[in-house]
């Protein structure tokens, strides 16, 4: 019996009561049966693979609907890998036009945040797109404002 050893750290250890550290370690001499091995390999056949592309993975071009937290639908496209994404209608917006300036949005004219047509597109400022929201409805665009808008383009 080893009467010269302090067990006195196991007293709160409900589950070595009765017994000695390291009871079920292995044994001098005893070699491991996965000694060298790097992990088990039960089925190498279906395992990640380093360079294997995800069950998810989707190519560049690739257009998909999102709902946001506001529960509202939009469209977005994959622009560049390895998961870059962007609203449908300022791609299509900087695909006609060349470009978005800084602190600008795309608002939907007809108010159909899925219907990304060009000519139901304009970029304006933040600040000014309130503007076109209130809470009773959509308020729409006059020609003159349309043409306002879009000169800031060419």
């Amino acid at each position: 019996m080893d009467r010269a050893r302090d067990y006195s750290y196991l007293l709160g250890n409900k589950f070595a009561v009765d017994n000695k550290p390291n009871k079920t370690a292995f044994k001098k001499g005893h070699i491991s049966w996965n000694k060298g091995k790097r992990g088990i390999h039960l089925s190498p056949g279906t395992e990640f693979k380093k360079g294997q592309k995800s069950l998810r993975w989707l190519p560049v071009g690739t257009k998909t609907i999102r709902i946001d937290k506001n529960k509202t639908k939009r469209c977005w496209i994959k622009i560049v890998e390895p998961n870059n994404w962007e609203e449908y209608s300022k791609f299509i917006w900087k695909k006609h036009f060349g470009k978005l300036l800084k602190g600008d949005v795309t608002h939907h004219i007809d108010g159909n945040r899925l219907n990304d047509e060009i000519e139901n597109i304009i970029a304006l400022p933040r600040k000014d797109h309130p503007i076109f929201h209130n809470r009773w409805g959509l308020k729409g665009l006059t020609e003159k404002q349309l043409k306002f808008y879009k000169s800031r383009y060419k």
